[in-house]
């Protein structure tokens, strides 16, 4: 659930991405760019979450991924793709193992 909340949370941004913006970014390349280096690399932290489901876990695993790709964004980033740089900001900010453990909890009830 975490990664097809993040995978649907990426396609609605490239959706909303202007082509004839001035980061000249088309909607494709926007959703391969964070498919690439957000998606892929929040495979670890779903699968730690997913064993460590205790909401102080969650909160505080959330943060430190969202810290991690902000850092990168901010650094290893910006010299690739210069401004596009702002997209990976609300893929980093959106607590996805609380969003999806709060789905989880309401669809499935609580774990035993």
């Amino acid at each position: 659930m975490h990664l097809g909340f993040g995978l649907a949370w990426i396609a609605l941004l490239a959706s909303l991405a202007p082509g004839d913006s001035g980061i000249g970014a088309t909607g494709a390349q926007l959703f391969t760019m964070l498919m690439t280096a957000c998606w892929l690399p929040s495979w670890a932290l779903a699968a730690w979450q997913v064993r460590h489901r205790r909401w102080l876990s969650l909160i505080g695993s959330d943060l430190l991924g969202a810290g991690v790709l902000v850092l990168l964004a901010w650094t290893a980033y910006v010299p690739l793709f210069f401004f596009n740089v702002v997209w990976f900001l609300p893929v980093a900010l959106l607590p996805r193992g609380v969003l999806s453990e709060l789905l989880a909890r309401r669809w499935l009830g609580p774990r035993s």
